[in-house]
């Protein structure tokens, strides 16, 4: 039985070990930021607005452009960036994993991520 646990403990930190680079991977150098960045042009281009961390949803308008042309996830951050095509948060066009270098988003809403 210690064999099997040994082995059992050897795969859940190779798990660990394999799961840790692709999460820091998700960070993107365009933003350099804690949380989510969105820019007025495409391909992370113009005006770049560094999205407060404040739940709901959220004209792009807000942050002093419309709409978000582009968007990056920077670091430290525990929400999830989701973009919408209308100021209501019902038609979603993208979920910001890494980056989405082309949208037309004009609201956006922070949703936390499950511990």
């Amino acid at each position: 039985m210690n064999r099997l646990a040994l082995i059992a403990a050897c795969l859940f930190g190779l798990t660990l070990t394999a799961t840790t680079p692709a999460s820091a991977a998700d960070v993107s150098p365009h933003c350099g930021q804690p949380g989510y960045c969105l820019f007025s042009g495409t391909s992370f281009t113009g005006t770049r607005a560094t999205v407060p961390p404040t739940y709901g949803c959220h004209p792009v308008s807000a942050l002093g452009f419309t709409p978000a042309r582009s968007a990056a996830r920077g670091f430290g951050d525990g929400s999830a960036l989701e973009l919408f095509a209308d100021t209501t948060c019902i038609t979603r066009l993208a979920t910001v994993y890494d980056e989405v270098p082309t949208t037309t988003a004009v609201a956006y809403r922070l949703t936390p991520i499950p511990a």
